[in-house]
This record gives structure tokens, C-alpha cells and sequence, in this order.
């Protein structure tokens, strides 16, 4: 009698944790075989075999094209590749994305439904969008199980909230709970009921997903034809509907929700209006430049027409500037041409007339020294659980203000302040444009917006240019505090890859203020950390559990004069 013994797990922002917990509460003597997917970039290397290493009994790898299925392991899907499950091995491809992901938990659920139909449970944790959703139904249409992370207990409940708005569900369960439900399972016979055999068009879409020739070259399509085209190759979308879930797949095989189509198509957008800013204000440059050479040239009929021509294109160039630049909110950030203004030094130039402002009509002067210290603290990757830990070891009567940047998905309401909340005395908010900084509050930067600090001590929030494709920037966020704060200012980089941070934290130090950068032992992605330590600006690398530590030593010292 077979078992439930192919577990799949899907997670996405906020999973690792989830995944972290979930894998320390299974028992070493498991009689199933875990297989996980959890977004990730694709260009970076991933540490998530090392963590669930770490933290559980299993043993956790990438697996290798062809490796056998082994119970009591955890085969973990590599960056920029689809863990595919074929019938006693895996395979590990570079198929087309789903949802713009690879790899995607999409895949991993469907080539697990085709092959093990009812001995499959499905879990989906913390995540954005909606990728798992039409994975559920395809291990239900086959008989398996599937369950998702209680959506209230999930930092990121995206991902778990459309798989139940979907009615493919069988378990809602806190993490707590999934673990002895998944051994209950694999240790629980499957009931001898009749399967439904494996449609054509979940043949194609698993066939796809490994580029195979003859689904590729068919001229049958699952679905139907539809107005919209691929954002990823320019090719006809076909819909396609599963009971109440309608989705999107190319001829080439890329495939998406409604969620990440309208997603991918904003990006697109933006994208338009960036490449019609720059060649409207080339054009607007170019043709100046024409009408003072027809000027010199005593052409003045010529001067005037390519004057008018400039004239149009900054006027389009305006139009197309406040279209990304919309519901900015920012009265203190000066910009050119959609550019921060910045000094010679690399730092934000604040205007003269911005600062008679802010000494004539704000409660606060400008030129006065504040008497408190803030700390910036920047992460991406694996920054939620770092941030969290940090926070968690401060109390309310910390003496110093907080401000944040986590890269996070732009596309959504972030929940990251409840999230911190929950494990700090602080108080935590949302960043708001005109916000006053205060000791102990922690102030986070909105998805999508630069978060600023201004001479005046208030906060700015800004739609400008992404800068390193970030926005919110954290070098922009340490530039700003530099300017306002100098000496007072207190930077921290933590996990995360890139290197946002390094140019800022360059500007802290000409400021005297404090650099601190988080050691590669304790960090999930060394990418940020090393980039600053690199530029020799760092004036400790520490451990992340001594990081709280060390700030309420520098702020506790500060005595202000």
C-alpha cells in the first residue's frame, strides 16, 4: 500500500523563515521525499540548502539533472532552473518561466501531480502574487493533497490567500501545525479511489516546461486564443481556465497568472515611458543645438522651426516625466529631469531656497544641531529575518531614530511593519511623506518609493528614478542622512545581494558619521555586506546578534553639545 510520501513545497517572500520552522519540526526517519521551490534570483548563488542544513535533521541539496529520488531528502530547486519530478529522478532544466519565474512552484507541483498523482501533498507558504495556485489544482485533479500557510501567519499572504480564494485547498494550518500533518500523511495509506488520468493538456504543460520538441512544435494549444501578448516574447497568449482560475501560456511555453500578466505589463509600461523620456529630451538637445548652428549660419527660418521642434519635445518630455513621477508627495526633493540633485561629492544638494523654507516655516531649524542620533539600516535578501532580530533586542526607550530600506516587491501593499512590530518595543510605521523623526520610532521605506531624510528632520518620499533598478534605494536613503544628520548618522548594511549601500555609505563616512556592516558567518546573502566592506568605509563588521548591541553602545555614548 503506497503512502503520501512526495511532499512539494512552494514559497516565495517571507518563505525561508516559514521553510526554516516547518523542516526543523520534521524527524529525521520521515517516509517521504521533500522537494522545494522558493523564489530566488536567478543571477545570484543561493544558501538555502545550508540554512534548512542548519536548522533540521534531513539533508538539504541542489540536486544534479538525473539525480534518483532518495526518501529522507530535500531536493531544493537551483537558481534560474525548474525542478521537474519525473518517475524515480529529478530533472533540472532552463525551461521558459511561469509567473516570470524559474524556478517556479507551478512546475514542481504539475510534474509531481503527472507522475505520483494521489501519493503528492502540496504546500504553498509566504509569498506575493499567486504562483502555486494552478499547481493545487492540478495535484487535486490527481488525487493528492493540498494544503497552505494560515494566510494570518504569513509574512507575505499572497501567495497562500488566492490558493484558498480558489477553493483547491483541503488544509489552512499554521506552520506549527503542517509538520505533524505532513508525517500523519506519510505515514497514512492512500485511500483506493478512482484518479483522474492525466489530461492532454497537463502532458503538454509539463512537457513544455522541459522544452520537449513535440510539445513545442505542436499546432494544439491548451486553451484559447487571446487579445493579449507575451510580455516575454511578443507571442500570442492562449487563455486557458481551470474551474475558477483563469491563466495565460505562449506558444514558447511562458506562462502566467492574470496577477503577474497585469504585473509584467506595468513593467513593460514604465519601461515605454523611460525609453520616451530620454529620446523626447535627446531630441529636445539635439535640435537646441541645430537652431543655434542655423542661427550662426544666418538661417533664422531654420533657428526658428528646430526651436519649436525643442520646444515640443521638453513638452512631451513634461508630460511624460509626471506620468512616472506621479503622486510623488515631495515638496523637499529637488530634481532635474526626473535626477536628484547631487553635489560633486556624490552627495544630495539641498537648494538654498529649500533651506530659507525650511528655517522661516518649519517648527525645527535646519541649522540646529538634533539632539539625537539615526540609523539606517539597509537589506535585501534574507533582510526580514536580520531586521527582525535587530529590532527584537532594542527597547522602547532606545534614543535614537530608525529609518529602513527593504528591497521588497513594488507591485503590492507591503506588510513589513506589522511584521516587525511583532517582535520590537519600538514603534514601527510605514514611512509618510512630512514624517518627524523621533528616538525610538523605526520608519520603513514604501514599496516603490525612495525614503529620504531632510535637513529639517522630516522624512521625503519620492518616485525618482530608480537608482541601481532599485527603488526604494538604500544609497539614496545614506546619502540623504548624511547631508542632514553628518556625524550623527549611523549606517548599517546587512544581508542581501547587490550592492546597494556601498555608494552611500561612502557619503556617511566624508560625513564622520558610523559604518557597520554584518559579517558573512551570519548573513543569508553576503552580496551588500561585502560591496561595502569592499570599499574600505566599514568601521566594524559584526555578527548580526551583536548588532543591537553595538548601536545602543554608540547612541547610549552620544552625548549631543
Amino acid at each position: 500500500m503506497q503512502n503520501h510520501d512526495i511532499l512539494v513545497i512552494g514559497a516565495s517572500a517571507g518563505g525561508v523563515e516559514a521553510l526554516k520552522q516547518l523542516v526543523q519540526a520534521l524527524p529525521k526517519d520521515i517516509p517521504a521525499t521533500i522537494f522545494v521551490v522558493v523564489h530566488i534570483p536567478a543571477k545570484s548563488r543561493s544558501r538555502l540548502p545550508e540554512i534548512l542544513n542548519r536548522f533540521g535533521t534531513l539533508k538539504a541539496f541542489h540536486p544534479k539533472d538525473g539525480d534518483k529520488i532518495t526518501q529522507g531528502c530535500i531536493y531544493v530547486a537551483p537558481p534560474d532552473y525548474h525542478l521537474i519530478i519525473k518517475n524515480g529522478y529529478v530533472r533540472i532544466a532552463k525551461g521558459p518561466k511561469e509567473n516570470n519565474t524559474r524556478p517556479a512552484i507551478d512546475v514542481l507541483f504539475r510534474t509531481a501531480a503527472r507522475v505520483y498523482g494521489p501519493r503528492v501533498v502540496a504546500v504553498v507558504l509566504s509569498g506575493t502574487l499567486d504562483d502555486g495556485t494552478a499547481g493545487l489544482i492540478a495535484v487535486e485533479q490527481r488525487g493528492g493533497i493540498t494544503m497552505v500557510q494560515n494566510p494570518e501567519e504569513a509574512m507575505f499572504d499572497g501567495m497562500p490567500k488566492n490558493a484558498i480564494e480558489n477553493d483547491h485547498v483541503k488544509y489552512i494550518l499554521n506552520i506549527a501545525e503542517i509538520a505533524p500533518v505532513l508525517m500523519k500523511l506519510a505515514n497514512q495509506p492512500i485511500q483506493t479511489e478512482e484518479v483522474e488520468a492525466v489530461s492532454d493538456e497537463m502532458e503538454m504543460e509539463t512537457d513544455m516546461a522541459e522544452l520537449e520538441l513535440e510539445a513545442m512544435q505542436s499546432n494544439t494549444r491548451p486553451g484559447t486564443p487571446s487579445p493579449f501578448a507575451c510580455p516575454e516574447c511578443g507571442g500570442v497568449l492562449w487563455e486557458i481556465v481551470d474551474d475558477k482560475l483563469v491563466r495565460y501560456r505562449c506558444r514558447t511555453g511562458h506562462a502566467f497568472s492574470p496577477h503577474t500578466l497585469i504585473n509584467s505589463q506595468s513593467e513593460q509600461l514604465e519601461e515605454a515611458f523611460w525609453t520616451a523620456l530620454r529620446a523626447l529630451e535627446e531630441k529636445a538637445a539635439l535640435t537646441v543645438k541645430m537652431a543655434q548652428q542655423a542661427q550662426k549660419n544666418n538661417r533664422p527660418y531654420s533657428a526658428q522651426r528646430f526651436q519649436q521642434q525643442s520646444q515640443d519635445a521638453s513638452q512631451r518630455a513634461s508630460l511624460v516625466r509626471q506620468l512616472l513621477l506621479r503622486d510623488e508627495g515631495n515638496e523637499n526633493l529637488s530634481t532635474i529631469n526626473n535626477e536628484l540633485i547631487m553635489n560633486g561629492n556624490g552627495q544630495i544638494e539641498w537648494s538654498e531656497d529649500e533651506l530659507v523654507e525650511d528655517k522661516t516655516n518649519n517648527s525645527l531649524n535646519s541649522n540646529k544641531k538634533p539632539n539625537f542620533q539615526v540609523i539606517a539600516l539597509c537589506a535585501s535578501a534574507g533582510g526580514i529575518r536580520a531586521l527582525a532580530e535587530i529590532l527584537s533586542d532594542l527597547k522602547a526607550d532606545f534614543p535614537a531614530a530608525i529609518t529602513i530600506v527593504q528591497h521588497i516587491a513594488r507591485q503590492y501593499p507591503s506588510q513589513l511593519a506589522n511584521i516587525l512590530s511583532r517582535s520590537t518595543e519600538l514603534k514601527v510605521k510605514q514611512a509618510e511623506s512630512g514624517d518627524i523623526l523621533a528616538p525610538g520610532n523605526v520608519y520603513i521605506a514604501p514599496p516603490d518609493q525612495h525614503l529620504l531624510v531632510n535637513p529639517d528632520q522630516t522624512l521625503s518620499l519620492s518616485h525618482a528614478e530608480l537608482v541601481n533598478f532599485l527603488r526604494p534605494s538604500g544609497d539614496l536613503l545614506l546619502e540623504s542622512l548624511a547631508a542632514s544628520f553628518k556625524e550623527q548618522a549611523i549606517a548599517v548594511i546587512l544581508t542581501g545581494t547587490g550592492s546597494d549601500g556601498a555608494m552611500g555609505i561612502q557619503a556617511i563616512k566624508k560625513m564622520n558619521g558610523f559604518v557597520i556592516a554584518q559579517d558573512k558567518t551570519t548573513a543569508e546573502h553576503y552580496g551588500m555586506p561585502k560591496a561595502a566592506i569592499n570599499t574600505e568605509c566599514v568601521d566594524q563588521i559584526v555578527p548580526l546578534h551583536e548588532i543591537a548591541t553595538l548601536l545602543v553602545n554608540l547612541v547610549t555614548k552620544y552625548q549631543p553639545t
